[in-house]
């Protein structure tokens, strides 16, 4: 709780803080901050280190009845560690009882003697609590009285100036009930006169000079009256309206009131200023007065310096302006009325660093005076702008000066085209340089001063081979550089023609060059050879240097002849080097021949397909240049014709087995589950198989003295053929190879060799036909590629093999077993059948 209007300075909350160990309030804190509303009136301080109080600033004033009676703040204190704490604070106003207030600020009354009784004063007063007030006069005088409820104040009688007293000093209470305020009440009895003023002043004309200060005095105007001279404080002076003097409606004092420039418009025309003066004297009735007319004639005074101009404040001249030639006027003007106080001279002509470039006439003409040329040898580190400064001086007073600025800014003019240092250029670049690569560049210069960039660019020449352009042009350092490789063999030479252009946004000038750049020949050019990706078949039995199914081999070259072609077969798909080419270098047409026999009896050889990686040379027939390879690809499977076909009677059996792939993320929490697990049924499959294999050659006998294999024999096998109708045909969705099959037994062929869209995925080595064999017969070691190629052949010549193909895909092991009454006896080389191989046939 707080009183209304409590002084600045009075406490209206303390509190204390208490701070962490070594901690201390931060610069700044505590703070007020204003919820509602806001205001000034309040601030906080701190006392000590850890005591506080919010105080009245005395700014606004806490009145009651003006001003929000509640204040609500927030009291923020941050100490330095950073730490803080807020509190809310609210005041409230407390209502005082005040006195009233008296609101006029009228103290002293005149009353003209002989007025009749009646009111004199109604005073203005305020209570702030709005009470019933009551009136009273302090003395009594019998000759006023008051309205105790109004304080209206009442004369009771006439007054006589010459028998009452002239002056009346009173006191006008008012009162609330518990205050009281007085307010002091001065009547003055004034004395009736009926004369004129008389003016005391004989002189009523003046000169002076124009710009006196303002409240420079003219005269002092005095009047009187007849019968009551004594009494000139009654009289009142007043002036007719002007621009120029005022006078003081007391003491009768005439001043300038405002500057009087006997050069400005109005004065130079009319430089007297006659005003009336009039002298009013208060008397009871009409009132009474007198005037005068008093002339005031300003007089012109040298104050005034030249103004000067340019006609061309901003010149720009060109750097081949001629010496001589006029670069502005410059013209001056003084406002002083009297003619010999408008008299000048030009006294001084300055320009820095201008080193007599320019000269001024005696009548204010600006002239060049030397050359302005850049390229002038004798203008080097001068300055393209110039800032000029004409000066004037009066005649009758050297004080009084004026001046003119022209700035000169010398316009660079385009006089000289870009000359480049040569007009030929010649360069070479080796065709095996690609893009970015440098050739060269070409140099230009200009001569116009100050220099400007000059910019490069290809105006022909640089097509090759469909392309428009293959050199680049660096716009600013006229570096040459490739876009793409440059081709000898489509173009040995180009001839460019480059222009260079100078920097004159307006009129530019330019020249050109002419470049020519010989390409050099390089061997960039690979042999391309074909046919490629060829399948061949040999017999196992082919007699050394006989050509392998005619095959030749035809190569070209662009940037070599066909006489350098050098042909060889990498080793590690050649083995045992069974192939090889002739002739083997020197022409552009060889033949593929078989070089070496085969040896599988041995175990020498035991590759039955062969993919030969042919690798042709252009022979490096220059010394300064690298061989260029080509490469083909040769894939030759290795037959036995003499292998005999397996018969059988009884009838033939498919098996298919489907398998499903599952596509999924190396990096899911599964895969190395699935894996584990996958593995370890591998493992179980493996030992379960090595099982039935010991059970069965367990009850088998061996009398084997000398060769753990049986001599060769010929087995005559019945075989009983089948002949399957196919009526439908479909896609392989992995191969895109069109096959064949029968709706009822579920035969399959490949119609033919076409591939749908794509070339079909490899056949992993799991996929694959297995026959299986009676006791007794020897069998061939699993996975022999020699068996595989072989047995696809044989079987091949069987109908029966259409029945019993199978559509194989990735990832996926597929078997059919075909059973047999009796077993070809297997000959060395001999593989099981493979989808592969069922695919060749």
């Amino acid at each position: 709780m707080l009183p209304e209007n409590s002084p600045a300075g009075t406490d209206v909350f303390s509190f204390q803080m208490s701070f962490s160990a070594g901690e201390s309030m931060a610069a700044g804190f505590p703070r007020l901050l204003n919820f509602n509303p806001l205001t000034n009136a309040f601030a906080v301080s701190m006392e000590n280190t850890t005591h506080a109080k919010v105080f009245v600033t005395g700014s606004p004033d806490l009145d009651f009845e003006t001003v929000p009676n509640r204040f609500i703040f927030e009291i923020l204190a941050v100490g330095s560690f950073g730490n803080g704490d807020r509190k809310t604070l609210t005041v409230l106003l407390t209502d005082v009882d005040e006195p009233p207030v008296f609101l006029d600020e009228a103290s002293v009354l005149y009353i003209l003697e002989k007025t009749p009784p009646g009111q004199i004063y109604e005073p203005s007063v305020s209570d702030p609590e709005d009470k019933t007030l009551m009136f009273s006069l302090i003395p009594v005088n019998p000759a006023f009285s008051v309205d105790g409820s109004k304080g209206t104040v009442f004369t009771t009688k006439e007054f006589n100036y010459l028998t009452d007293p002239r002056s009346y000093s009173l006191n006008i209470s008012v009162s609330d009930g518990n205050n009281t305020a007085l307010r002091p009440l001065i009547i003055n009895i004034v004395k009736i006169n009926d004369d004129k003023p008389i003016f005391l002043n004989t002189i009523t004309s003046f000169t002076l000079p124009e710009e006196l200060s303002p409240g420079h005095i003219v005269a002092n105007i005095t009047a009187v009256v007849p019968d009551v001279s004594l009494y000139v404080g009654l009289i009142f002076y007043t002036i007719s309206p002007n621009d120029y003097l005022e006078i003081n409606g007391y003491t009768g004092l005439v001043t300038i009131a405002n500057r009087m420039d006997r050069d400005s418009d109005t004065l130079r025309n009319t430089p007297t200023v006659a005003v009336t003066i009039t002298a009013t004297y208060r008397s009871p009735g009409p009132p009474l007065f007198s005037s005068i007319i008093l002339t005031v004639t300003v007089l012109d005074i040298n104050d005034n310096p030249p103004i000067c101009t340019s006609d061309k404040p901003r010149r720009e001249v060109p750097e081949t302006e001629a010496k001589g030639a006029l670069i502005a006027t410059v013209t001056c003007t003084d406002n002083d009325v009297e003619p010999e106080f408008r008299e000048y001279s030009f006294t001084s002509f300055s320009c820095t660093g201008c080193t007599q470039r320019f000269a001024l006439t005696s009548h204010g003409a600006i002239v060049l005076n030397s050359s302005l040329n850049f390229e002038d040898p004798s203008n080097v580190n001068i300055a393209s702008e110039y800032n000029l400064l004409v000066v004037a001086t009066d005649k009758n007073d050297t004080s009084l000066k004026g001046d003119a600025y022209v700035f000169v800014s010398v316009t660079p003019v385009n006089e000289f085209p870009p000359i480049f240092n040569s007009t030929t250029y010649f360069f070479s670049v080796s065709e095996l340089l690609g893009r970015g690569a440098v050739i060269g560049s070409v140099v230009a210069t200009d001569k116009d001063l100050p220099p400007t960039d000059i910019q490069f660019s290809l105006v022909s020449g640089g097509g090759s081979g469909g392309l428009t352009n293959i050199f680049h042009v660096d716009p600013k350092l006229g570096r040459i550089s490739l876009l793409t490789n440059p081709d000898y063999e489509v173009t040995p030479s180009h001839t460019l023609v480059i222009r260079v252009v100078d920097g004159d946004p307006f009129r530019p000038l330019s020249a050109t060059a002419v470049v020519t750049i010989n390409i050099t020949e390089a061997n960039d050019e690979p042999p391309l050879c074909g046919p490629n990706k060829t399948s061949l078949v040999v017999p196992v039995d082919m007699r050394p240097g006989s050509s392998v199914q005619g095959f030749m081999l035809s190569c070209t070259d662009r940037d070599s002849p066909p006489s350098s072609f050098i042909y060889t077969i990498s080793g590690a798909t050649n083995v045992n080097n069974h192939f090889g080419f002739s002739p083997s270098a020197g022409t552009n047409i060889t033949r593929l021949i078989f070089r070496e026999p085969f040896d599988f009896s041995s175990g020498l050889d035991k590759l039955w397909c062969y993919s030969l990686t042919v690798l042709i040379s252009d022979g490096n027939l220059r010394a300064s240049r690298a061989p260029r390879t080509g490469t083909i690809i040769i894939n030759v499977r290795v037959v036995d014709p003499d292998l005999t076909t397996t018969i059988t009677t009884t009838t033939p059996r498919i098996t298919y087995i489907d398998v499903t792939r599952n596509t999924f993320d190396a990096d899911d929490w599964y895969v190395w589950f699935v894996t584990v697990l996958g593995a370890l049924l591998l493992v179980g499959i493996l030992a379960y198989l090595l099982y039935r294999c010991f059970r069965y050659l367990s009850t088998k006998e061996c009398n084997c003295t000398c060769d753990c294999y049986p001599p060769k024999r010929e087995v005559l096998t019945e075989v009983t053929k089948i002949n399957t109708v196919f009526d439908g045909e479909e896609v392989d969705p992995v191969t895109k190879r069109v096959y064949e099959y029968n709706s009822k037994s579920g035969a399959r062929r490949w119609k033919d060799a076409t591939v749908v869209s794509s070339p079909s995925e490899t056949q992993p080595e799991s996929s694959t036909l297995v026959i299986s064999q009676r006791a007794g017969t020897p069998a061939q070691p699993p996975g022999s590629a020699q068996s595989e190629s072989s047995n696809a052949t044989r079987l091949g010549s069987a109908q029966s093999v259409d029945s019993m193909q199978t559509s194989l895909t990735s990832g996926q092991h597929q078997a059919v077993q075909l059973p047999m009454r009796s077993r070809p006896k297997v000959k060395p080389g001999m593989v099981p059948l493979t989808a592969e191989g069922m695919s060749e046939v």
